[in-house]
């Protein structure tokens, strides 16, 4: 181990991975890269956990090594910050024993979960946020964290609202939307795939369990790691939801559509 490091032993989701940086005084801001829940440790971890290192260049600014790798560097620390939150949750989502992780949003409802499938800039956070304004529970805009029984279990951070016409993400508690978060996992009842369109109409159409799984495969983590695991999981995920795919319009009409639909098929 490199000396005048300052170092925090971390796990997360049964994941151990290590903290480094020249000053001490970074390591509270890269603790916060880490996943919601990721716990510090007082003793040492293992010596082969996987090593994230922040460098301050001084007048140069800031660089990210990973594994010996470097992965950003950056004049503003927030730059490289925001690169380690993202490696951070990569790392842990295809290291964790008994998680799956799929890019989602997710919201409680009747007692089951919700799951809107999406990449970055889909509009998960935007329909999330309207459905939590509708009555919802809270769960995540992130990831739906699956357990091995196919349950979705609250990743319930800080929603990341981007503002019209910007990339910048501002961390919006629910609270703030008049809602609350889930704290018990629950059983899935539907998967949603839409997107918004300008010109777009919810008119929900039914996916097939065997197209449903298909596409969130290209959403989830660990699947290149560990296949038959990730399929295992998505399968028993799809014993209890239906899947539906629509374009939407605005977030706020959609939610109460939606919301509506389902109540009016139970």
């Amino acid at each position: 181990m490199t000396a005048g490091l300052h170092t925090l032993s971390c796990v997360s989701f049964g994941v151990g991975f290590r903290l480094r940086a020249d000053s001490e005084l970074l390591l509270p801001a890269m603790l916060e890269c880490a996943p919601l829940g990721t716990q510090s440790l007082r003793v040492e971890g293992p010596g082969d956990i996987e090593e994230f290192t922040l460098w301050g260049l001084g007048s140069a600014g800031y660089r990210l090594v990973v594994c010996g790798e470097v992965v950003a560097e950056a004049a503003e620390v927030r730059a490289v910050l925001e690169k380690l939150t993202g490696d951070l949750m990569v790392y842990v989502a295809n290291h964790a024993p008994d998680r799956v992780f799929v890019h989602a949003g997710v919201v409680g409802w009747r007692d089951c979960a919700l799951v809107l499938p999406g990449t970055s800039f889909a509009g998960k956070t935007t329909m999330v946020a309207a459905l939590v304004r509708a009555g919802a529970t809270y769960y995540s805009d992130e990831y739906a964290v699956l357990d091995e029984r196919g349950c979705v279990h609250p990743y319930a951070r800080d929603l990341q609202m981007r503002e019209a016409g910007s990339a910048e993400q501002v961390p919006v508690p629910v609270g703030e939307l008049g809602g609350r978060a889930g704290t018990a996992p629950l059983a899935v009842s539907h998967i949603v795939f839409t997107e918004y369109a300008e010109s777009g109409r919810w008119d929900p159409q039914p996916v097939s369990a065997g197209m449903a799984v298909l596409e969130m495969l290209r959403h989830t983590i660990p699947v290149q790691r560990t296949p038959a695991r990730v399929m295992a999981t998505l399968g028993k995920m799809m014993e209890t939801a239906t899947a539906l795919r629509s374009g939407r319009g605005e977030a706020d009409e959609t939610a109460r559509l939606l919301l509506d639909g389902i109540d009016a098929r139970v």
